[in-house]
């Protein structure tokens, strides 16, 4: 496995848009916890960066997303949409239930109902 001298939150990595001072994080999908790598152990991100061929090196002290056994720098995350500084919305309006008052009744049977 091949690593990469430049990690992708690193200078010279894909450019990106910066968050504002003071942005907050959302994480947008259940089950994803955060954690810090420590030690000197080699592991990598679960996602290889945009035109790379490999998967780079979580590096010591940084904060990664833990899924079960996948990890992912912040990076990735955010590209994977699993984070991003923008709040899920609530939709503005309730949806609409199209159901017509003289319609008839349809009686559904129960398997413990006789029959």
């Amino acid at each position: 496995m091949k690593t990469d001298d430049k990690h992708p939150s690193q200078p010279g990595a894909a450019p990106r848009a910066e968050a504002p001072a003071g942005a907050r994080l959302f994480i947008h999908e259940p089950g994803w916890r955060i954690t810090i790598k420590r030690g000197s152990e080699r592991e990598f991100c679960h996602m290889m960066a945009p035109g790379k061929d490999y998967y780079h090196r979580l590096l010591d002290g940084e904060i990664v997303l833990q899924h079960d056994t996948e990890r992912l720098c912040m990076a990735c995350a955010a590209r994977r949409g699993v984070i991003s500084h923008e709040m899920r919305r609530l939709p503005d309006e309730p949806p609409k239930l199209l159901v017509e008052s003289d319609a008839e009744t349809i009686l559904v049977l129960r398997l413990d109902e006789p029959k």
